[in-house]
């Protein structure tokens, strides 16, 4: 019995600790994060956002690891990176080193290491024809898409 009500209050604190800002794992909106439409582009969506590492460890993140999931769970085609804009690399397609150098992946936002109490932008972008997100996860956490 003891270990029932010690199993369910574990779950109950793990419930309320994904309440809040939406935010599970280290990293949390900063501030808020935004959607918007661009007037010349009505069927795409932006969001964008800074997230801070409230961690105690430091935290490298993968935009390759990152995914953009519909109400379903269902993953929606997106294009994230940890910049407020999106560039492009010193090489072209298939033409660079075999290895991109973490230097060229943290200047085009592919990845981002943040120690604690750091902040880095993030910016996702989707065709609304493909879904309206509703959460944004890496394997380190997730969290909500403003709506």
């Amino acid at each position: 019995m003891r270990g029932a009500v010690a199993a369910l209050a574990c779950a109950a604190a793990l419930a309320a600790a994904g309440c809040g800002d939406g935010a599970s794992g280290p990293l949390a909106w900063s501030g808020g994060a935004e959607v918007f439409t661009h007037p010349t582009l009505p069927g795409d969506r932006i969001l964008t956002g800074t997230l801070r590492n409230d961690g105690l460890r430091r935290v490298r993140i993968d935009a390759a690891d990152v995914r953009v999931l519909g109400p379903d769970g269902r993953a929606v085609p997106a294009t994230p990176v940890f910049l407020q804009t999106f560039g492009k690399s010193l090489w072209s397609p298939g033409r660079g080193p075999e290895v991109m150098p973490d230097s060229e992946l943290l200047r085009t936002g592919r990845i981002a290491f943040l120690r604690p109490g750091d902040e880095v932008p993030l910016t996702v972008a989707w065709h609304a024809a493909d879904g309206e997100p509703v959460r944004v996860e890496w394997g380190g956490g997730s969290v909500q898409v403003p709506g």
